[in-house]
């Protein structure tokens, strides 16, 4: 590398021609939007010619020395070379760091938020580009799109975090994002706040639901006294129940719904895996309902089943058709997949609050706010403040629920008290009140 010595004849200082020097090298050529190399025909990564200028020969040398040194250890320039670097080649790097340290929905979410929030702004940004009043900007723009709280707080959190990798490679000084006040709400905004029901709102609830569909009716009281999260419930199986003398539920998996099937993890710590034991009354309609389960003595078959789809074949829309006069056959659940929650959420529960009076929670929408009602999250809630009220020690419901340690369960829930075991819940008698059983659907 060498360093050129350039004269500006129409350029002077005390009356001498001005003179700069130059430095030449050349650079990996990155394509802007995934900052990835970009290749010849012939498979080697395309190169690009820079230059850079500097006022005297000493400085020009001083740089010329130092993407030497930097080559000779790393192969590559690093420094103010890397700064022109485009944030995607950063982010990349950090998906990278993330692979076998994470689980791998949580890298997929991480991408998905990447590529939705943060890429369309600064995927092709040069890095050392970026400001803190950009941060502030695309911070204020993510609140302004009225966003949910956490899905702000993530989008922003993946934004910081890949620029503190270009902080620890050596291409910015400092995080332009790790210095900014926290975005607390103002104004009308309302902080998320746990939904909690009353046990006779749960029965109301799984009443409603369980006059049309006894199986889920038999779900929200599951989810309601037993405290489990959304994946926790799709991940149970038959073999996960223990219905002996003392009554109980292991955790040991989780299952979410992807693209082409369903995808099997693991509880969200190690403290989630977990024994949760179950009322005597729960415990024996869970037998009732084992009963009626054609799968029952198959460990590894779901415990909770979806249900058919309009277009399902071999199965008949009478079969699919249910009201509180004609409960849902039994062969119009599909036993061989997991219930989807967000799916059980939309077509069930749902509609289920709104019968009893109870608010639903609701996206942010063009032209609506968000509604922050009940979410099938709050059964989880109802289960913890059910059982503090009731009697149990915060240290017993914190290992119940799973939680990391008891002071989230103190953060979250005032201390209560519980006088085991929990009694069945019981809705407000109505005029006319049924009593629905599982029943068999008769074919032929």
């Amino acid at each position: 590398m060498k360093i050129q010595t350039v004269t500006h004849k129409t350029a002077r200082r005390n009356g001498k021609p001005l003179k700069t020097y130059k430095i030449r090298y050349e650079e990996v050529v990155r394509d802007p939007a995934t900052g990835q190399p970009v290749m010849t025909p012939e498979g080697s990564s395309q190169k690009r010619s820079r230059s850079e200028t500097y006022p005297t020969y000493d400085a020009a040398d001083a740089r010329r020395r130092e993407i030497e040194s930097e080559r000779a250890a790393t192969g590559a320039v690093t420094g103010r070379e890397a700064r022109l670097e485009p944030f995607a080649v950063f982010a990349n790097a950090w998906f990278d760091s993330l692979a076998g340290g994470v689980k791998a929905r949580t890298l997929a979410e991480y991408r998905r938020i990447y590529k939705t929030y943060v890429a369309p702004q600064f995927g092709a940004r040069a890095v050392g580009a970026i400001s803190p009043a950009d941060a502030r900007r695309f911070r204020a723009d993510l609140v302004g799109r009225g966003l949910a709280r956490g899905t702000t707080k993530h989008a922003f959190d993946v934004f910081r975090r890949i620029l503190d990798l270009a902080v620890v490679d050596g291409a910015i000084p400092t995080n332009p994002a790790a210095v900014l006040p926290r975005n607390r709400p103002t104004g009308d905004a309302e902080p998320f706040a746990p939904h909690p029901l009353t046990p006779e709102q749960v029965a109301a609830v799984a009443g409603h639901i369980g006059a049309s569909y006894p199986v889920y009716g038999l779900v929200v009281l599951f989810l309601a006294y037993s405290g489990l999260r959304a994946a926790e419930l799709a991940g149970l199986e038959i073999g996960d129940l223990r219905l002996g003398p003392a009554p109980s539920i292991v955790v040991r998996r989780t299952k979410r719904k992807v693209k082409g099937g369903w995808e099997t993890g693991t509880p969200k710590s190690r403290k989630s895996r977990r024994t949760v034991p179950l009322d005597a009354w729960l415990a024996d309609d869970l037998r009732a309902y084992l009963q009626l389960h054609p799968h029952a003595g198959d460990p590894s078959a779901p415990l909770f089943p979806a249900r058919y789809g309009r277009n399902a074949p071999g199965v008949s829309r009478s079969a699919l058709t249910a009201s509180p006069d004609a409960p849902a056959p039994l062969d119009s659940y599909n036993w061989a997949v997991p219930l989807e929650p967000g799916t059980f959420y939309s077509n069930y529960f749902r509609s289920a609050l709104a019968a009893v009076g109870l608010p639903a929670s609701a996206p942010a929408t063009e032209d609506s706010p968000a509604v922050h009602g009940v979410r099938l999250h709050d059964l989880r809630h109802s289960f913890a403040v059910i059982s503090l009220s009731a009697g149990a020690h915060y240290m017993q419901v914190s290992k119940w629920l799973g939680h990391e340690s008891y002071v989230t369960t103190l953060t979250i829930y005032a201390e209560g008290g519980k006088a085991v075991p929990l009694a069945r819940p019981t809705a407000p008698a109505k005029p006319a009140d049924k009593v629905v059983q599982f029943r068999r659907r008769v074919t032929g």
